[in-house]
C-alpha cells in the first residue's frame, strides 16, 4: 500500500468520525417538545447532587375525589349541569315495599335506573331503604304489607311530618320481632348480593329501624324504640350482608351511644340527619380517624332559610366539629340548584374542605437519573381537609414521554396516603430506580392511585400541572442516561436507537456490541 493510499484511508475514517459525531450529538440532544402547559415551580438549590428543591403551584379547582364530597339528592333530572359539576355522589332514598312488593320478587329497576343515571354523569351512587317514613303520610305501609301477613307484630301508628305538618295513619313493624328481623336478613341478602360488588356505588346506609331508618322513633307513636343492644343487632344485619361496599349508619339517639361506638370500630361510618338546627355534628366525632361520616341538614336549604336557621359560619363551625367526608347539597327538588345560586362561593370553599384536600408543598427531586442506580426523591405532602382518606391509596412517580405517555412507573413504598393527618404535613421520603430506560429527557410526574391494577393515578390533588392521563408534572427536563451499547473507535457510546446514524465505514472498527 503506497503512502497516498494510506493517507486517503486515514482522511475517509477521520471524516466518518466526526460526522458519526456530530450525528449522534444530534440524537442526544433532540429537545422534547412539550404539548401541554408549561409546570411552575418555585425552585431553590439543594445541597444533595444532581437535585433541585420545588415548591409546586397550588391550584383553587374544587377536586371531585373517591369517598368525599357534595351529595345530590334524587335522579340526576332533578338537578342542572351546575350543581352536578360540584358533587361526587347522588344518593335516593326508597321505601322497602317498593323495591319487594312481594316476598322474593324485587323491582331492582328502580335502584338500578338512578344507579346507572348517576355514574353516565361519571359520579357513584348512595342510597338505603326505609322501614317507615312519617314524610309519606299517604301511605299505609313502608314495610311490606305481606310481612305482616306472615306473622310479624305490627304498632299502627300516627305519622307525623315535622316540617309539613301532615298527619297520617302508617302500620310500622316491632323493632325486634323475630319474624320482622328474618323477613329483613333475606332482603339484604338478597340487596348484597347485587350491589356489593358494584364500584359505583359510594355507602349503602342502615335505614331498617326507625322513622326514615334514622334510628329514633320520633314522628311515629306510638311506636317503641330499641336499646342499645338491638340498635346494634340492626347494624350487624348489615354488616353481616355486605363484605365490600362501605356501611354508614345514621346517629338516632345518645342512648344507643354505645351501639355507635361499636360500629365505628367495626367498619362502619356514620351520618347526623339534622345539621343546622339538632346537631353540630359532634354526634359522630366518634367516626373520625375510623370511618367515613356523612351530614344531611335538618330540612331542605330552602326550609332552614325560611326558618331563620341557616347561617355559613355555623356549617363552617359544624364542618370542623363533626369533620364529614360527604355533606347533601340542600335535600330534594330543586334545593341544590337554589343553594348554588345563594351560596356557590361557600360551596366552592367546603368542596374542598370536607373529607381530605391533599396537597403537594415541596419537592426534591433528581436532574438527572441512570438505569439501575437508586435515585432519592423527597415529598412533601398537606392534607387540607377536615378528615381522613379511608379508601385505599398508593403513590407512584413516573418518566412521562412528550406526548405525557408513560415510560415506567415506579411505586413509592411505604407510603399510604390514609395515614396523612388534617392539618398537618407528611414527609415522604423513597429511594427510586428505574431499569431498561433509553436515553433522553423526560418528564418526572406524581400520581395518586386507588389500586395498583389502575392505568391512571385516581385522586387529584390542589396542584397545578395535571396532565390529561391524570399525572402531576414535577419537572419538564430530567435526564436521563441510558445503558451504552456499543463503543466503537471513537470511544464514545452508540444506543441502538442510533445506530441508523453511524456511517458503515465507522461500523467497520467497531469493538465489542451488545444489544
Amino acid at each position: 500500500m503506497t503512502r497516498r493510499n494510506i493517507k486517503h484511508i486515514v482522511l475517509i475514517i477521520a471524516l466518518s468520525i466526526v460526522t458519526t459525531y456530530l450525528l449522534l450529538q444530534a440524537s442526544f440532544t433532540r429537545p422534547i417538545q412539550s404539548i401541554a402547559k408549561p409546570v411552575k415551580h418555585t425552585i431553590s438549590t439543594s445541597g444533595v447532587h444532581n437535585s433541585l428543591t420545588i415548591t409546586p403551584q397550588t391550584s383553587n379547582d374544587v377536586l371531585i375525589n373517591p369517598g368525599m364530597g357534595w351529595v345530590l339528592y334524587g335522579p340526576p333530572s332533578d338537578h342542572t349541569a351546575s350543581t352536578i359539576a360540584y358533587a361526587s355522589v347522588g344518593y335516593v332514598r326508597y321505601s322497602w315495599t317498593s323495591i319487594e312488593p312481594t316476598e322474593g320478587q324485587y323491582n331492582w329497576s328502580l335502584i338500578d335506573n338512578d344507579l346507572n343515571a348517576w355514574a353516565a354523569q361519571g359520579k357513584q351512587f348512595a342510597f338505603g331503604v326505609m322501614n317507615a317514613d312519617s314524610s309519606d303520610w299517604s301511605t299505609q305501609y313502608i314495610t311490606p304489607k305481606w310481612v305482616f301477613d306472615d306473622g310479624a307484630a305490627s304498632v299502627q301508628c300516627k305519622t307525623f311530618d315535622n316540617l309539613t305538618g301532615n298527619t297520617g295513619v302508617q302500620y310500622e313493624p316491632v323493632w325486634d320481632n323475630p319474624i320482622f328481623l328474618q323477613k329483613e336478613r333475606n332482603f339484604l341478602a338478597a340487596l348484597a348480593q347485587r350491589y356489593d360488588n358494584n364500584p359505583n356505588i359510594a355507602y349503602v346506609d342502615v335505614r331498617s329501624y326507625g322513622n326514615w331508618g334514622e334510628g329514633h322513633v320520633y314522628g311515629i307513636s306510638p311506636s317503641m324504640p330499641l336499646s342499645a343492644a338491638g340498635v346494634q343487632s340492626h347494624i350487624q344485619m348489615y354488616k353481616d350482608a355486605f363484605k365490600r361496599v362501605q356501611i354508614i349508619v345514621p346517629w338516632g339517639a345518645p342512648e344507643d351511644n354505645s351501639a355507635y361506638d361499636w360500629a365505628v370500630n367495626n367498619g362502619i361510618g356514620m351520618r347526623r340527619d339534622g345539621i343546622m338546627v339538632d346537631s353540630n355534628g359532634s354526634d359522630i366525632a366518634r367516626a373520625y380517624g375510623k370511618e367515613p361520616s356523612v351530614y344531611e341538614f335538618y330540612g331542605s336549604y330552602q326550609w332552614l332559610v325560611a326558618n331563620g336557621y341557616w347561617n355559613d359560619t355555623t356549617l363552617r363551625n359544624d364542618i370542623n366539629i363533626g369533620r364529614p367526608n360527604y355533606v347533601g347539597m340542600g335535600q330534594w327538588g330543586d334545593d341544590a340548584q337554589v343553594m348554588l345560586a345563594n351560596e356557590e362561593p361557600l360551596i366552592r370553599e367546603l368542596a374542598n374542605k370536607m373529607g381530605y384536600h391533599f396537597v403537594l408543598t415541596g419537592a426534591t427531586i433528581p436532574t438527572s437519573m441512570s438505569n439501575n442506580s437508586a435515585t432519592n426523591i423527597s415529598l412533601s405532602w398537606s392534607n387540607q381537609g377536615v378528615s381522613y382518606l379511608y379508601k385505599q391509596a398508593s403513590v407512584a412517580v413516573a418518566l412521562l414521554d412528550s406526548s405525557n405517555n408513560v415510560v415506567q412507573k415506579q411505586w413509592l413504598t411505604g407510603s399510604n396516603p390514609g395515614t396523612w393527618a388534617p392539618g398537618q404535613t407528611t414527609m415522604q421520603n423513597a429511594a427510586i430506580t428505574f431499569k431498561g430506560v433509553n436515553a433522553g429527557t423526560y418528564r418526572l410526574a406524581v400520581g395518586l392511585f386507588q389500586n395498583p391494577s389502575d392505568a391512571n393515578p385516581t385522586y387529584k390533588i390542589g396542584n397545578q400541572g395535571r396532565t390529561p392521563n391524570g399525572w402531576y408534572v414535577l419537572s419538564n427536563n430530567v435526564a436521563f442516561s441510558g445503558a451504552v451499547v456499543c463503543q466503537i473507535a471513537t470511544g464514545f457510546p452508540v444506543r441502538p436507537h442510533q445506530l441508523h446514524a453511524v456511517p458503515q465505514t465507522t461500523l467497520l472498527f467497531k469493538r465489542k456490541c451488545n444489544r
